[in-house]
């Protein structure tokens, strides 16, 4: 009886858990843990995101460590992203490396529907030539102001992102020999001024070396109808995606991450006075919505 008892319970508990995973995975936004942030500008809340579950774990147990108290928003950038978790006197490279060097990294979680829309929360990190894994620093976050962006400067940022290893090709392929003559043409534009002719070739040409590039295993950037459809209407920032992981977004107090944004700053975008974290605490759902309502 008691392995017949022990063999059933063994089965609800996988059950169980393959039901919360399925729910977890149907719903990526699905929110379970409440942040309250205190700052020298306002207050704001934070849902954290059950499906990146280290990040937000890791999030909380910084929270609960007190490691966010007294720290500042040390970089502004509006209509971007606004950078916090570094004590006064600390410099972001120096922290990142440090923690970089003590594997204190988090391995990046993303979700095809998980990405930087305005106000969502991330984690900031080294960058790739530094840090190839793409390890999320433990301390330091992001919040997403951005702004809205319609399909032609979509398309524009697009081919920016994807110019240089495009030119890198190009520069191989017209040095074919049965290519010398597209490369004769681009540059007479060139020299004579013809810009217009020269970026219509250009791109044409630019179709034969896209195979050449898929077929060594990389990657073109290029937005989904999913993410250009929430960049048009609600705004963000396109190029964090798939590089950052998201762990989050603010439900409550957007105004004070408005007058964040809009702050005089100085080099390295740095505020002109201090705007600081006064403290963080775990609320609960009840909390949150006291708030909500009060408002």
């Amino acid at each position: 009886m008691k392995i017949q008892k022990l063999t059933k319970i063994f089965f609800v508990s996988i059950i169980t858990l393959l039901f919360i995973s399925c729910n977890i995975l149907k719903n990526p936004f699905k929110i379970t843990d409440y942040v309250l942030i205190k700052t020298t500008h306002g207050d704001f809340v934070l849902g954290l995101y059950s499906f990146t579950e280290q990040h937000r774990k890791n999030f909380i147990s910084n929270v609960e460590k007190g490691i966010y108290d007294s720290t500042l928003f040390y970089s502004v950038i509006p209509n971007s992203a606004q950078k916090a978790g570094l004590k006064p006197g600390v410099e972001e490279t120096v922290r990142l490396r440090e923690n970089y060097q003590i594997n204190r990294g988090i391995k990046p979680e993303f979700h095809k529907k998980i990405i930087n829309k305005r106000f969502t929360i991330g984690m900031w990190r080294l960058p790739d030539n530094a840090n190839p894994e793409q390890l999320s620093d433990p301390e330091i976050f992001y919040i997403v102001q951005g702004i809205k962006a319609d399909e032609k400067v979509l398309q524009t940022l697009e081919s920016k992102r994807n110019a240089p290893i495009i030119a890198d090709y190009m520069t191989v392929w017209l040095q074919k020999p049965e290519n010398l003559i597209y490369k004769d043409s681009l540059d007479y534009y060139k020299t004579n001024g013809k810009n217009n002719e020269y970026l219509k070739l250009y791109n044409e040409l630019s179709k034969n070396v896209i195979p050449l590039i898929e077929s060594d295993g990389k990657k073109l950037f290029k937005l989904s109808d999913y993410q250009k459809k929430v960049y048009q209407n609600e705004g963000g920032i396109p190029i964090y995606d798939y590089n950052y992981t998201v762990f989050g977004e603010v439900l409550y107090g957007y105004e004070t991450i408005e007058k964040i944004s809009s702050v005089k700053t100085k080099l390295n975008n740095k505020p002109v006075e201090n705007i600081m974290i006064l403290s963080v605490r775990i609320i609960s759902k009840a909390e949150y919505k006291n708030l909500r309502n009060k408002k």
